[in-house]
């Protein structure tokens, strides 16, 4: 109910599907000012009908018969035109602008990618690699029907490592227990390539201190390196189960200090020897030097005692594990590695 307000103006669009109904009431006081009558504003184009009855505290009165009545559309005026002249500029400034910074952007990275002799760089992509990196079979290669694995010792990062034997890996020894390590299969061909390449170093030690390579299959799935089996694990583990609290204590006492002595030049004995064939170890600690059977102390093989212990890495750029924790101050901060930063 409208309050002082002599009638309702009720109007329909046409033109829209379904017709839109609006109305408006009017009040004494805006009749009188519009002349005794209503006036509709911003009305868009189209057809209409309008419809008008009085209201009063009273109630409502009946409609009026419709009118029909057409809004044509407004051609542009001088207002539409000067908007128009004033926002194209703008939109062509913005979008050159934009061409500018984007080209900028493009260039600038571009030449980021250049060495400062203008050599364009192009980091290499990691799953490519070139002829020379692929393992070619060797006198060290072992048919893989002479393996055989009898148990798990380790999960590498490479792969699982296992207990097994070998047949005529070792001249004059029929069988021979080795330790065997794999290759997950889901393993990258570089990952596989790098794991053969690192066996590959080893074939060029031949020291009583140096845990030994025996032999390699590469023909096949999974590829397999054969290495000397040092049954009593890592020198690390072996000390700790040696505690009197240790829960896997063998039943033996803490090695004397003249055991302790034996071990160290041992291990001094078979760095000594890397040293002489210029090769840096990068990673001599105790859970990578291995206890034989007869508790010969050797240094490990570079590669199994890794992947073992891996949680005590860290990785570098894609290029291997560095053990921070033990690093040399030199190492750490230039990434280089000597016989003096093994010795540290």
């Amino acid at each position: 109910m409208c309050v002082y307000r002599p009638f309702l103006a009720k109007f329909s669009e046409l033109h829209l599907e379904p017709p839109e109904v609006q109305q408006e009431c009017v009040s004494r006081q805006n009749y009188k000012l519009q002349s005794g009558g209503c006036k509709l504003d911003r009305l868009s184009p189209g057809n209409y009908t309008a419809e008008v009855r009085a209201t009063s505290l009273s109630g409502n009165g009946s409609w009026t018969d419709p009118v029909m009545f057409y809004i044509k559309a407004k051609p542009p005026g001088p207002d539409n035109l000067m908007q128009l002249v004033i926002a194209l500029p703008i939109a062509v400034m913005l979008v050159i602008i934009s061409l500018v910074l984007m080209l900028y952007f493009f260039n600038k990275k571009r030449n980021s990618d250049r060495l400062p002799n203008g050599v364009l760089y192009a980091s290499v992509n990691p799953e490519y690699f070139s002829a020379a990196d692929m393992y070619v079979p060797d006198e060290w290669e072992v048919p893989r029907e002479k393996i055989t694995m009898t148990r798990e010792l380790g999960q590498g990062s490479f792969g699982m490592v296992y207990e097994g034997v070998a047949k005529g890996v070792v001249k004059g020894d029929p069988e021979t227990r080795v330790a065997i390590k794999t290759v997950n299969e889901s393993a990258t061909m570089r990952e596989r390539i790098e794991f053969l390449n690192e066996a590959s170093v080893m074939k060029e030690f031949n020291c009583h201190h140096v845990v030994r390579l025996l032999g390699v299959v590469s023909q096949g799935q999974p590829t397999l390196v054969i290495m000397e089996l040092m049954t009593r694990g890592d020198l690390k583990s072996y000390l700790r189960s040696l505690r009197p609290d240790a829960e896997n204590n063998p039943g033996q006492p803490p090695p004397t200090l003249k055991k302790m002595t034996q071990m160290a030049g041992e291990i001094a004995d078979g760095m000594s020897y890397l040293n002489a064939n210029k090769f840096v170890h990068r990673d001599l600690a105790a859970r990578n030097c291995m206890v034989a059977e007869d508790y010969t102390v050797k240094i490990g093989d570079f590669g199994m005692t890794r992947d073992i212990y891996e949680t005590d890495y860290y990785r570098k750029g894609g290029k291997g594990l560095l053990p921070v924790r033990w690093m040399s101050p030199e190492s750490l901060k230039d990434g280089v590695f000597t016989t003096h930063s093994d010795v540290w």
